[in-house]
């Protein structure tokens, strides 16, 4: 599991757009604009993270680019290693009144659980962080 506070800490910067939309990244694109699209899955990548660039600056002040979530996952599952993470008691709550559907973890160990992977333990892997800076981890989710 890749929670939200971690998808928030991979941030898609003008560099590293610029990087994804053109194979070259050496290219000398003026500063500030971004360079023509080199393919057609490089174009459409572009569009989806500069709708969620201008939905996360307007909606919740991330300024320097949108965070990835998905690719996150993507990335976990090529390159594991790229994650800190520990293993914990995860369930869905199903019956409260404010948290019903809520992924609950149990950082604090308050549930008794065993050693298992299964109903009675801890049952999830949950990323921590990353342990490589923001323009490696997503330059890595690039080149994949």
């Amino acid at each position: 599991m890749i929670p939200i506070n971690v998808t928030h800490t991979a941030i898609v910067t003008k560099e590293i757009h610029r990087r994804l939309l053109s194979a070259d990244l050496h290219s000398s694109s003026t500063v500030g604009i971004l360079p023509k699209a080199s393919t057609n899955l490089r174009h459409t990548l572009s569009t989806i993270i500069a709708f969620f660039a201008d939905s996360y600056r307007s909606t919740f002040g991330f300024h320097d680019g949108p965070p990835l979530h998905d690719a996150l996952t993507i990335a976990y599952v090529a390159r594991p290693d790229l994650f800190i993470r520990t293993r914990h008691r995860v369930d869905v709550e199903l019956t409260g009144s404010h948290t019903i559907g809520e992924t609950v973890v149990d950082i604090w160990k308050y549930k008794d659980v065993d050693d298992t992977w299964g109903r009675t333990g801890c049952n999830c892997l949950v990323a921590n962080s990353l342990n490589v800076n923001r323009s490696s981890i997503i330059s890595r989710a690039i080149a994949f």
